[in-house]
């Protein structure tokens, strides 16, 4: 069975550690995986999730099976997380969710659940877009169209270009969004681009397959689903990822939600629920409780919960002051270079205007290490990696200018 398998494609996040860890060089600096570091270069864990896990310990729960939908405790919370405690989707009851092992799964179930209804469906994806996203999508059978986004060689929105992509979207396609914080570029939609894109979607009968896994890390916990939720006000119909991995900071517990938001005139939402089960146990059974049960710790104990704010606003502000110092840095090694664009975009995560041959001269001259198109985890820097991060990117744009005038002469 498995004697003829070779050459099986490397995955780019898996190499990236083995040269991280192959690299002997002490000031080598990983800006890749994205999980948030203190200046000391740690992962911390939040004050208010070793609380949560400290006090479902002295309750000594229980560790039977639940139903393959999750933890409905942690479905609730994380519903109102995302839409608010009063949006009309909750109000009418029309959203039906599961927990998921992480917003990796809940891609993947969702992508299942819809392919299985409409077979002839198509997903179309911003250009560029995290390249996990779409193996979820093929390894479900649906095919994928790509929307203009993100020139990331000039650093600028191509919105204009993505309705002109979006307005051959047909009745039932799906349309990737990323909630806030958009992976790989940090560059986010504003409302009222966020109003067109709805009222795109109504209009071809595509439905919105919104995903969020950075609430908090862009401008607030409220301000980052602010499109989202308007999106949900006027589109009919949608589905919608959250990750808990970032906001909760709790990585390797996987906790994540799918959920389906039906149409108002929805004739059995009962069977939406019972398909969407049967989907999930047929892809895992039931998702891990853990890191389900902490963030359900936190978000119904009141002082654990103004605790949990308090530090994802601090991470928000390390994230923030990181984006100024990089472009500070970036301007000062590069005076003729506008960075403006890495303070107005939002999250964890931008992509430097450099070419993929750029990047790699980048790793083997300065030990830095970023994934696909040269995206940068601010959230992980501190002071001294941007200084060397801007001094690489001048060095690479030098280079670039001279071969340009070598060739022009």
């Amino acid at each position: 069975m498995f004697k003829d398998l070779c050459n099986y494609a490397n995955d780019p996040i898996e190499a990236l550690f083995k040269r991280l860890a192959d690299d002997t060089d002490p000031h080598k600096i990983d800006l890749g995986i994205g999980v948030f570091r203190d200046d000391s270069g740690r992962v911390p864990v939040m004050q208010s999730v070793r609380l949560a896990e400290q006090q479902l310990f002295a309750r000594d729960l229980p560790k039977s099976y639940m139903s393959p939908l999750g933890n409905a405790d942690y479905c609730r919370d994380m519903e109102r997380l995302a839409f608010g405690p009063d949006h009309p989707v909750l109000a009418d009851g029309r959203i039906i969710s599961a927990q998921t092992p992480g917003a990796g799964s809940a891609l993947r179930a969702g992508a299942e659940l819809a392919h299985s209804l409409s077979p002839d469906s198509v997903v179309w994806v911003s250009e560029p877009v995290w390249g996990h996203q779409l193996e979820f999508f093929e390894k479900a059978g649906v095919q994928i169209r790509k929307y203009r986004y993100y020139d990331q060689l000039n650093s600028v929105s191509q919105f204009e270009k993505m309705q002109e992509d979006l307005r051959a979207m047909k009745a039932n396609d799906l349309l990737l969004l990323h909630g806030c914080c958009h992976n790989p570029t940090g560059h986010d939609l504003n409302i009222d681009q966020w109003r067109i894109v709805a009222e795109l979607t109504v209009s071809t009968g595509a439905v919105p397959f919104v995903d969020v896994a950075y609430q908090g890390f862009g401008a607030g916990i409220e301000e980052d689903v602010a499109g989202m939720r308007l999106l949900a006000e006027i589109v009919p119909q949608m589905l919608l990822t959250v990750s808990s991995s970032k906001s909760f900071g709790i990585y390797r517990e996987r906790a994540g939600l799918l959920s389906v938001i039906v149409s108002p005139d929805a004739k059995d939402k009962e069977s939406v629920r019972r398909k969407l089960r049967d989907t999930v146990r047929q892809l895992y059974f039931m998702a891990p409780d853990h890191g389900a049960a902490v963030v359900h710790e936190i978000l119904s104990t009141p002082e654990l919960e103004k605790l949990w704010r308090q530090e994802l606003n601090a991470i928000r502000h390390h994230v923030v002051n990181m984006r100024g110092a990089l472009r500070k840095s970036i301007e000062a090694a590069n005076p003729d270079f506008d960075a403006s664009f890495l303070v107005t975009q939002k999250g964890m995560f931008s992509c430097l205007p450099i070419s993929d041959d750029e990047q790699r001269l980048i790793e083997q001259q300065f030990h830095i290490y970023m994934l696909p198109n040269a995206r940068v985890n601010a959230a992980a820097m501190n002071d001294t990696q941007s200084a060397t991060l801007a001094e690489a990117f001048a060095f690479v744009r030098a280079r670039r200018h001279a071969r340009a005038k070598q060739a022009s002469a």
